[in-house]
C-alpha cells in the first residue's frame, strides 16, 4: 500500500517535470526573438540566451511601424484571411455535402479524381502559365482562388457529413424542405466546430504562405506580410532602417526579431479564440460507430 502511494506522487512529478521541460524547449525560442527584439543594439548584437532584454529599448518597431510596406503587406495579408478564408469555406460546403450524400451519382469517380489532386501537380511552370492565361498575375486574386479548394479539406468536411444522422435529413424531407434549406437550416448548424477548424487551417495557410507571392506577384505593393518579412529576414533588405537619419540605428538582429514577432501577431491573436473549436473539429467524425 505505501509503495502504491509513493508510485502516486513519483510519477506525476516525473511526468510534470518532463512536460515542463518540452514547454520550456516550445517556448524559449519565442522568448529569445521576443527579447532581442526589445534590446538595445549592443544587447542584440551579443551572442547567447536572451531571456529578458538587459537594455530595453523599442526602436525597432518604431522603424518597422513607420516602413509603409509592412501595412500594405498587413492590409494584403488581412485580405487573403478575410477573403480567402470565406472562399474556402463556401467552395469546401457545395463541394462536400453533394459527395456526401448517397443518392448523388458519380460520387465515387468524383471522390478519385479528389484524391488524384492531392497525389499529383502540374509543377511550377504549368501553374504560372495557367495563372497568366486566367489574367491573375500581379493581382491579389491569385492568392485566393486558386487555393479556394483544398481537397483534404473536402474529404475532411465529407466524412463530417455523412456522420450526421440520416434521420435528421429525412424528416426535414418529409416537412418539404428542399436541399439548401436543409443545408443551412440543418446540417451547417451541427458543423460549427468543424466549419472552425477548416477556416483556421485556411486562415493558418494564409497568413504563413508566401510562395504564391515570390511566383506570381513583382508589384511590391502587393506583397503580403509573409514577403515582406522574408525579404527583411533572408534577403538582409535592411536599407530603409539602417540609412535612417537616426544616430545610433536599431540592430539589424533587433530589426529581423521584431519583424517575426509583428507577422506572428494575427494568430497570436485569433488561436486562443478558436482553439476550444479546433480541438472539437478535429475530433468530430474522425470516429465512427
Amino acid at each position: 500500500m505505501k509503495m502504491k502511494r509513493w508510485q502516486d506522487l513519483i510519477a506525476p512529478g516525473i511526468i510534470y517535470f518532463a512536460l515542463s521541460v518540452l514547454a520550456l524547449i516550445v517556448v524559449y525560442p519565442f522568448i529569445h526573438v521576443l527579447s532581442v527584439s526589445f534590446s538595445g543594439r549592443g544587447e542584440a548584437l551579443r551572442s547567447g540566451f536572451h531571456f529578458y532584454p538587459r537594455d530595453f529599448e523599442w526602436g525597432a518597431y518604431r522603424e518597422l511601424l513607420d516602413y509603409p510596406f509592412i501595412w500594405s503587406g498587413y492590409a494584403n495579408t488581412l485580405f487573403r484571411m478575410v477573403v480567402g478564408t470565406a472562399l474556402t469555406l463556401l467552395v469546401t460546403v457545395c463541394a462536400a455535402y453533394p459527395l456526401s450524400r448517397p443518392d448523388f451519382p458519380m460520387k465515387r469517380v468524383l471522390v478519385l479524381l479528389l484524391l488524384f489532386t492531392m497525389i499529383f501537380d502540374g509543377g511550377i511552370v504549368p501553374n504560372y502559365l495557367l495563372m497568366k492565361e486566367l489574367h491573375l498575375l500581379n493581382t491579389r486574386w491569385v492568392y485566393v482562388l486558386p487555393s479556394a479548394a483544398n481537397a483534404f479539406q473536402v474529404l475532411v468536411m465529407i466524412s463530417f457529413f455523412r456522420s450526421i444522422p440520416d434521420a435528421l435529413i429525412e424528416a426535414a424531407r418529409i416537412d418539404g424542405a428542399r436541399d439548401l434549406r436543409i443545408l443551412f437550416r440543418i446540417v451547417l448548424p451541427l458543423s460549427i466546430p468543424s466549419l472552425v477548424t477548416i477556416g483556421l487551417w485556411s486562415l493558418v495557410h494564409h497568413i504563413n504562405a508566401f510562395m504564391d507571392n515570390l511566383l506570381y506577384v513583382t508589384d511590391q505593393s502587393k506583397f503580403v506580410l509573409q514577403q515582406i518579412v522574408r525579404q527583411i529576414l533572408i534577403e538582409n533588405r535592411l536599407d530603409p532602417f539602417t540609412t535612417a537619419t537616426d544616430i545610433t540605428p536599431p540592430a539589424p538582429e533587433s530589426l529581423k526579431m521584431a519583424a517575426v514577432i509583428i507577422c506572428s501577431l494575427p494568430v497570436l491573436v485569433l488561436y486562443p479564440f478558436l482553439l476550444q473549436y479546433f480541438e472539437k473539429g478535429t475530433m468530430i467524425g474522425s470516429v465512427k460507430g
